[in-house]
């Protein structure tokens, strides 16, 4: 009677884990665009905006300027897997794989704590904003 309880609880689990995983993996890829925006782009907390801050001195709070950088790497990729909103396809496609590419690029900088390199790659991303938004961002 134990073993059977034991192998139930055991199954139990491994369903309750799966389903977990399984929820938390569909929220990742459902990330709109909104989020996206507003996790890296929307004011001083966001990550552009905390960069923003960190980059100004000559030593940045590294630890600041790394999570930062991952936010990029987490939501920078997830723009790509929506629709664009208006314009062609190939024009998004392009323009997300690049904001992609440069916060993937943003993320080895910081973790090599190069100054130059996180600046440079912080102001590529920064004058991606214009020509994206022209061709893609929704008219109001």
């Amino acid at each position: 009677m134990k073993s059977l309880i034991c192998g139930v609880s055991m199954l139990a689990l491994v369903v309750a884990g799966g389903l977990v995983s399984r929820q938390a993996g569909a929220a990742d890829e459902s990330v709109t665009s909104e989020v996206v925006m507003k996790k890296l782009f929307a004011g001083k907390t966001s990550a552009s905006g905390i960069l923003k801050a960190e980059l100004k001195g000559e030593k940045p709070d590294w630890a600041k300027v790394k999570k930062a950088a991952e936010t990029f790497t987490k939501y920078g990729p997830a723009l790509g897997k929506n629709d664009a909103p208006r314009g062609e396809k190939a024009s998004w496609d392009k323009l997300t794989k690049a904001l992609a590419d440069a916060s993937k690029e943003l993320e080895t900088a910081a973790k090599k704590e190069d100054l130059k390199s996180v600046r440079e790659t912080a102001a590529k991303i920064g004058k991606s904003c214009k020509g994206c938004h022209d061709a893609h961002k929704p008219e109001d």
